[in-house]
């Protein structure tokens, strides 16, 4: 081998091991963009059921809010912007008619800390849940 292919060698060497790393980076985004999408989806669905056995729209939001936001921690995301709505207007509905509440969970997740310079990524999640029919309403 020559003085001058070894130093072909360690350049393909060090371009592989650059290439890898940054395959490997991105696995690891994907990786955090499904678990915390599974994590929303989570939040959505779990604030939505806990806001419809509420009693009003309002008891609703605030139940909502609280048990999307106990989930998220549950599962340990952060979101660098977390906004859960509720759409509970079926609460005034008549006792005896069909209603439901919406619980949409949007949340930006970090990826910075991942690969420099990418950013974040905003995932949204929405879940709607039967309201009692027959349960108290005000």
């Amino acid at each position: 081998m020559k003085p001058s292919e070894r130093g072909d060698i360690t350049i393909e060497a060090v371009v592989g091991i650059v290439a890898l790393f940054l395959i490997f980076q991105l696995g690891l985004v994907g990786l955090r963009v499904l678990v915390a999408d599974a994590a929303i989806d989570d939040a959505a669905r779990a604030a939505s059921r806990a806001a419809s056995i509420a009693h009003d729209g309002r008891a609703a939001a605030i139940t909502a809010d609280r048990r999307a936001r106990a989930v998220l921690a549950e599962q340990k995301l952060t979101c660098r912007s977390l906004n859960v709505n509720v759409d509970a207007r079926d609460f005034a509905k008549s006792l005896g008619e069909t209603g439901y509440v919406i619980a949409t969970v949007t949340c930006v997740v970090p990826l910075v800390d991942l690969v420099p310079g990418i950013g974040s990524k905003t995932l949204r999640s929405e879940f709607r849940s039967p309201i009692d029919r027959y349960g108290a309403r005000s």
